[in-house]
């Protein structure tokens, strides 16, 4: 029997009992609301908890996707006019008990008439990193409860982009410029862009003993998108030989493209200031709440955008209350299990209502629906049972989501969160992590193969996926943990990303 079908029929009979949750895969782009609005499009969100002690709290976001690092002044900036927000539940409950806000400050340089004799950097330039102009943010630190918001850094510096070995020169001081006439090509040919220039500059201390960063990185997701968007048109690899699978190559669309990531490392005492409940206390069948966050990411801007000359960053001014516009947590939940005409809903909304929103497309599936059209089941000799059980209702991904604990199934419970024990390390389901699995250039867990066969087969492991195994870079083992960006001038798109 082919060893995926043998996979799948088993997953049917452990479904009541599977702990792990909903993979975390990215969302790039999932809906129509942001393709015209990249800074409210954000894709991964990432939250664990460090080893042993668990004593901080990592908390990442990544927003404005696909970015190609040769762009220049179309290239990746921060956003003015928004706001990013970890939103951290506790126990069973979704509700706010804490904030991390991070708002950030476009100030362009002053142009002067342009004269014959300016000298470089001097009046009315064409490039951004040329203007003097600067990239600020302010991380706050919101208590829902008692509301009182604590600023804990502010006019912190954001990364530059690594736009190239000139650029690396003349504006970021990493070595000595030599013109064209020194007939020395190396200073339009080396990168001298680094994380050690980064961890030197761009990774601030904040007033609570925690440290953050902003600033453009490797796209750290990877995933054969290009058949994922072709009706689900997996590679022979990523379903494990299958014959009627296409044979061309399984290929990472996202390899060469940079991001923009926000990431914070924070004190644990933040959020359980008298300590993590039973920490590190191994307990059989836990269905405990007490050390559960229920981590989701927001991204809100004012209600009323009117064009605006005179605001020369963005265009636009902005009045009235602040609303979301974009969300993010159990990543492809959107892109991959909400249907197209509710993916902006679910956007604007928040996870408090989840289930009475979005409960259905947990239960019935569309992907295997979609699979079972294409044939998938078929081709791995399936019974119609055994198919019509995978169309659900699938309470095993609603447990899943919930870790198995002992959390209610309503609004304001269960939705799109990641739900992280902090009194465990955090390895796949619990949480998701950023720092490497069992190789440097790969998460934890595969999550677009774990995504896929979780929802199609009923099983995290039944090796249903995209064929593509590890990312194009080698992710960092210490803060700020994504990897570097690729160079504007010197990086390149497409690959297979090989284990290395």
């Amino acid at each position: 029997m082919h060893k995926l079908k043998m996979a799948i029929l088993g997953a049917l009979s452990l479904a009541a009992v599977f702990s792990g949750p909903l993979a975390q895969a990215s969302s790039h782009r999932e809906a129509l609301a942001v393709l015209n609005e990249p800074c409210a499009d954000n894709t991964d969100t990432y939250a664990w908890v460090s080893p042993g002690a668990h004593s901080k709290l990592y908390l990442f976001m990544n927003f404005n996707p696909l970015h190609e690092p040769g762009q220049g002044n179309q290239g990746l900036r921060a956003c003015s006019g928004y706001r990013y927000e970890f939103h951290i539940g506790k126990g069973s409950s979704l509700a706010d008990k804490y904030v991390y806000r991070i708002e950030f400050k476009l100030t362009p340089a002053t142009d002067v008439t342009p004269g014959p004799n300016d000298p470089l950097g001097g009046g009315n330039e064409l490039l951004w990193q040329l203007t003097g102009g600067t990239e600020t943010y302010t991380v706050t630190r919101i208590d829902s409860t008692t509301g009182i918001a604590t600023v804990l850094g502010h006019d912190l510096l954001v990364a530059p982009n690594d736009h190239g070995p000139q650029t690396d020169r003349l504006i970021n001081g990493l070595g000595t410029f030599k013109g064209y006439d020194s007939g020395d090509p190396t200073s339009r040919e080396v990168d001298l862009y680094n994380d050690q220039f980064i961890a030197a500059h761009f990774i601030p201390a904040l007033s609570n003993g925690g440290r953050a960063f902003s600033g453009q990185r490797d796209d750290p997701y990877y995933l054969d998108e290009k058949g994922i968007f072709d009706l689900v048109n997996l590679c022979r690899a990523g379903v494990g030989g299958l014959p009627g699978a296409r044979r061309s190559p399984c290929e990472d669309v996202f390899t060469g493209f940079n991001i923009f990531t926000i990431g914070l490392e924070l004190p644990i005492t933040d959020v359980f200031p008298n300590g993590i409940p039973h920490n590190n206390v191994a307990r059989m069948n836990d269905t405990s709440t007490d050390s559960l966050l229920r981590i989701w990411a927001g991204i809100s801007k004012q209600a009323t955008q009117v064009v605006d000359p005179g605001t020369t960053v963005t265009g636009y001014s902005g009045s009235g209350p602040w609303v979301q516009v974009g969300r993010n947590a159990l990543p492809l939940f959107d892109a991959g299990v909400v249907g197209t005409s509710r993916q902006t809903s679910y956007l604007r909304s928040t996870p408090m209502q989840d289930v009475t929103r979005f409960g259905n497309d947990i239960l019935y599936p569309v992907l295997v629906r979609d699979a079972a059209a294409l044939g998938i089941y078929k081709g791995l000799g399936l019974s119609a049972q055994t198919i019509a059980s995978l169309k659900g209702p699938r309470l095993d991904i609603i447990h899943a989501i919930n870790l198995n604990r002992n959390i209610p199934i309503a609004d304001g419970s269960t939705g799109d969160v990641i739900t992280l024990d902090a009194a465990h390390d955090s390895h796949f389901p619990n949480g998701r992590r950023i720092d490497g699995g069992t190789a440097p250039n790969k998460e934890n867990v595969d999550v677009s193969d774990v995504m896929i066969s979780l929802i199609v087969a009923g099983d995290p492991n039944a090796g249903i996926g995209d064929g593509v195994n590890g990312n194009d870079k080698d992710y960092l083992t210490v803060f700020p943990f994504m990897a570097a960006p690729w160079s504007g001038l010197n990086g390149g798109h497409g690959g297979t990303n090989q284990i290395h």
